[in-house]
């Protein structure tokens, strides 16, 4: 079962860990980055296994993931690897696509409670010609190559990230959620590789239903704030310089939310992710999952 960690004594252990060259360079997203800033004091806990950082900017990746995992490798955590599906320990004649991600166990007695997964800032904000969101880097240690992944739409989250008391920086709300808005601009059937507390659930139903978990939370600290997000999406994509066709996405950057308020069967996907996931400390109902959609949507529309 996914440990119930506690988001700002991880953050406060990872900074400890992490190389100070290399701490300006890594933005950590995701749940974790979305509990410190969100859920104050003791309740900062949630259900999750994988902390991800990005690396940023994108020309940073290979030399910085270098880097980063060599040194980490060094001081005693450990490579997590699906021996099933991919190659470990790799080298230069191992395919791309055999190549493991980035995924480094703590030493010590957190090492079976969560792992740093490591991402990179991607070199475009937009899908490649195919339409792909994905890319990756190979990058090198003594040990073993890996893969850094980078998706297009996460690069939104490069956007002024804050300052954790950690002295680590996290991605802004408000561009955790935009990303997951363009990654999923409507409900597609692609799911999770790995089940939720039994269930394998889709993607977009899960990065969906956090975006409104990160708007009402956000209300509840700061009243109506949710409102200026539009606003700062479209700030953000100018200050990073996002090609036209992304900056267009923006006029129906919604439509996915629109598909989870109408659809109950990917509602229920939605809240058992969140109730395992960044709500598993206040979890709520599926009537109070409707209600919240429809606020977010009043609010942003």
């Amino acid at each position: 079962m996914t440990q119930i960690l506690n988001a700002n004594a991880v953050l406060h252990r990872l900074s400890r860990e992490l190389p100070a060259a290399c701490r300006d360079q890594v933005i950590i997203v995701g749940s974790l980055a979305a509990a410190a800033q969100l859920i104050a004091g003791d309740e900062t806990e949630l259900r999750t296994k994988d902390i991800d950082g990005m690396i940023a900017p994108s020309a940073c990746v290979v030399a910085t993931g270098s880097s980063l995992a060599t040194t980490l490798l060094e001081r005693g955590w450990q490579a997590q690897v699906d021996t099933d599906r991919f190659a470990h320990p790799a080298d230069a004649m191992t395919p791309d696509d055999k190549l493991p991600v980035v995924r480094l166990r703590p030493p010590g007695k957190d090492k079976d409670e969560w792992f740093l997964e490591l991402l990179g800032a991607p070199p475009v904000l937009a899908a490649d010609a195919q339409g792909r969101t994905r890319r990756s880097e190979r990058v090198q240690t003594p040990s073993s190559d890996f893969e850094i992944p980078s998706f297009a739409y996460l690069g939104v989250t490069q956007f002024r990230p804050v300052r954790h008391e950690s002295q680590l920086l996290l991605a802004r709300v408000e561009m955790m959620a935009l990303s997951n808005l363009l990654h999923h601009p409507s409900i597609t059937d692609g799911r999770m590789h790995e089940p939720m507390d039994g269930l394998r659930i889709k993607r977009a139903n899960k990065d969906l239903g956090r975006v409104i978990a990160l708007a009402v939370l956000s209300d509840l600290q700061v009243e109506d704030v949710v409102r200026g997000w539009p606003a700062l999406w479209r700030q953000a994509m100018q200050e990073l310089d996002a090609p036209a066709q992304t900056v267009e996405m923006l006029r129906s950057v919604n439509a996915g939310v629109h598909q989870l308020l109408q659809s109950p069967d990917d509602r229920m996907e939605a809240l058992h992710a969140l109730n395992n996931g960044l709500l598993s400390s206040r979890p709520w109902t599926d009537q109070q999952l409707e209600i919240a959609i429809r606020r977010y949507l009043l609010w942003v529309e």
